[in-house]
């Protein structure tokens, strides 16, 4: 006599209900795996409902309800077929491997399923899978063995592509794939040795609502003002399609003037003008391709796509903000920049693409400007100084020169500030403006600072640089350096090893780092000058210059932008400037260096003053130690003998 328990059955229907209800109530259908996600729910509704008739009518076989026991058998035998291709099918798109193949790759991947299914179209005739005998007793064919071999093949199917691309993926995700994999495993194998306890789909069916609560929960993936997708979800999603090397197209559209209309009418007000923006956007395009990056920056991500299409879509929205934006009869007119980018023919890295949303250096020419793909070199470069960073870190392909420092009082070199120069093999000389700002965004500025500083200490200890004069080196720190709480140790370790003190090293920060410091940066200030360390603040005018910071620092010396001596020869406001800011620093104490300092008449401005000390190009620029060196003690030994010196002869 046939007899299955149908209460695990029972239960995984009341679990899939419940779960086909949180999908009813909450769930979103943008993506391509939240839509697979709800066709394996109601497959599993239907396998269970169909497993429960066909195991009660099965049970209780009579001649009058053989008829319904093997139509409810067939159905339930083509939804199990089903239900590990959609599975399969599930964690392929939750892992973004639909976006990497072509729809033949799927098509193959399909074949066992269509296998089973065409075995279990010929089983009236050759009962290969299943069949009832004269008494009404129910049987498994052989055939059945190829559908457990078929859900073999999409249970390893599904394990191998989320370990091979297991680092496009956060663990969570991994981790709950993995489990609902294991444990669907591990059910099929104990209903196979108990095949009475219908296991299977109760352990299914309570995964899948696991899945529903965790990697299907999507309350935090969107903005909640435009209702797109946000900053964080975009990130993930470049993240795996360039880890899962997929070619896909990218638009970056940049609401310039948004934050002024924001002052102007109000949060509140442009919340529905961002709204509205968002709602075109996705008009012109789906649900799942808009991103709201934040601060007026919207992104469109297009899979498959061709070009005339991007190209149109970017037209749809160039024409769309070339007209003033209505809103309650208020018009706001919109200064946009549109990019259509290739990846990763045009940006291979997250963080190039980042970098261009981010961006604040936007020259328009008309009201809507469109980024033309040459002008996408720009971080074909970037990426290329990137790897010349890396390069030159492995291969000390880092050069520090020094630029001499004079002492008006003394008629001597006094000093020098190290400079680090970066010249590579493929891309030549890369100036320090265009290397140091992608060093400090990429954490490697920390490396090339350490190297600087050890490198001046070498030359100090070894060159005995006293003996021709000179009293300390100045040497740059980053902000981002300074956020390192162990910066202090690590420089007086270098010391130690050196064997030098403090005084040798005067460090210099701009003004920027100074206005704009963090605690972790004033703590580590603090206790580099407990060590003894003394401090220049470079650039001093070029910021928002507040004399409290000054104050609060204690800055052996203040270093005067080249800028504001420039203009004081061309504009008599700009000569009040700088004799005004000369003489409020020198009242509290510090000494002042003016930098950028290239003609006779300069030198003598500056020194008339009553500055302390010149830098720039009329005494020599940035050069090697040797040739640092040598300058050095030939014109500190002409001091003694001329009363000013004549200029080097370096050009600039």
């Amino acid at each position: 006599m046939n007899s299955f328990n149908i209460y695990f059955d029972i239960c995984a229907l009341i679990i899939t209900i419940s779960s086909i209800f949180i999908v009813a109530m909450k769930h979103d259908i943008r993506k391509l795996q939240n839509r697979i996600f709800i066709v394996v729910v109601l497959n599993e509704f239907l396998t269970e409902i169909t497993d429960i008739v066909s195991s009660v009518l099965i049970s209780n076989a009579s001649q009058s309800n053989i008829i319904l026991a093997l139509i409810f058998s067939y159905f339930y035998y083509f939804f199990h077929i089903l239900l590990t291709s959609l599975l399969m099918s599930y964690v392929l798109a939750t892992i973004g491997i639909m976006k990497r193949h072509e729809k033949r790759f799927f098509l193959f991947l399909l074949i066992p399923c269509a296998v089973s299914i065409l075995g279990l179209m010929l089983n009236p005739i050759f009962n290969w899978i299943f069949y009832f005998d004269s008494q009404f007793n129910y049987h498994h064919g052989l055939f059945l063995y190829i559908i457990y071999a078929s859900s073999a093949f999409y249970i390893g199917t599904m394990f191998f592509y989320i370990i091979r691309y297991r680092t496009a993926i956060p663990n969570s995700k991994e981790i709950y794939l993995i489990s609902f994999i294991g444990a669907a495993t591990l059910s099929v194998v104990f209903q196979t040795i108990f095949p009475h306890l219908l296991v299977e789909l109760f352990m299914e069916a309570a995964m899948t609502l696991c899945l529903l609560v965790t990697i299907e929960n999507n309350g935090e993936m969107y903005n909640t003002v435009t209702s797109v997708y946000n900053r964080r979800v975009f990130l993930f999603e470049n993240l795996s399609s360039l880890k899962n090397n997929i070619k896909y197209k990218v638009i970056i559209v940049k609401l310039l003037n948004e934050r002024y209309y924001m002052s102007v009418f109000g949060y509140l007000f442009m919340q529905n003008v961002m709204y509205d923006v968002a709602r075109f956007l996705v008009s012109i395009t789906n649900e799942s391709s808009v991103y709201d990056c934040e601060n007026g920056n919207f992104a469109i991500i297009l899979y498959g796509v061709s070009k005339e299409k991007s190209e149109l879509i970017v037209k749809q929205i160039s024409e769309k903000f070339s007209q003033d934006w209505i809103q309650k009869e208020i018009s706001i007119g919109f200064e946009i920049q549109i990019c259509l980018i290739n990846i990763p023919e045009n940006i291979n890295s997250l963080e190039n693409l980042i970098s261009l949303i981010d961006s604040n250096d936007v020259k328009l020419q008309s009201r809507v400007s469109i980024v033309q793909q040459d002008q996408l070199k720009f971080l074909q470069r970037k990426s290329a100084v990137e790897n010349a960073i890396e390069k030159a870190l492995q291969n000390n392909g880092f050069k520090v020169f020094y630029q001499p420092i004079w002492d008006c009082h003394s008629n001597k070199i006094h000093s020098a500030e190290a400079l680090v120069r970066l010249i590579d093999d493929e891309l030549g000389f890369i100036p320090p403006d265009e290397f140091i700002p992608i060093a400090e965004k990429n954490g490697t500025i920390t490396a090339i600072g350490q190297f600087v500083f050890e490198e001046t200490c070498r030359m100090f200890s070894k060159k005995n640089l006293n003996e021709i004069g000179l009293k300390f080196i100045e040497v740059n720190l980053s902000t981002v350096q300074c956020m390192h709480k162990s910066l202090p140790d690590v420089l007086k370790n270098t010391l130690e090893q050196y064997g030098l003190g403090t005084k040798t090293i005067n460090l210099e920060i701009t003004e920027s780092a100074a206005i704009n410091s963090q605690e972790t940066f004033q703590k580590t200030i603090h206790n580099l000058r407990n060590l003894g360390f003394t401090f220049s603040l470079d650039d001093y005018g070029t910021g928002y210059s507040n004399a409290s910071y000054i104050f609060n620092m204690d800055f052996e010396i203040i270093k005067i932008d080249k800028s504001i001596l420039w203009e004081s020869e061309k504009k008599a406001s700009a000569k009040i400037i700088l004799q005004n800011t000369v003489r409020m620093i020198k009242e509290m104490k510090m000494k002042i260096l003016v930098e950028g300092v290239e003609t006779e008449k300069q030198k003598q401005m500056v020194a008339s003053l009553g500055c302390d000390y010149c830098q720039g190009y009329y005494f020599s620029k940035p050069v090697s130690q040797d040739e640092f060196i040598e300058y050095t003690k030939k014109f500190n030994a002409a001091s003694n003998l001329l009363s000013s010196p004549k200029s080097s002869g370096y050009s600039v």
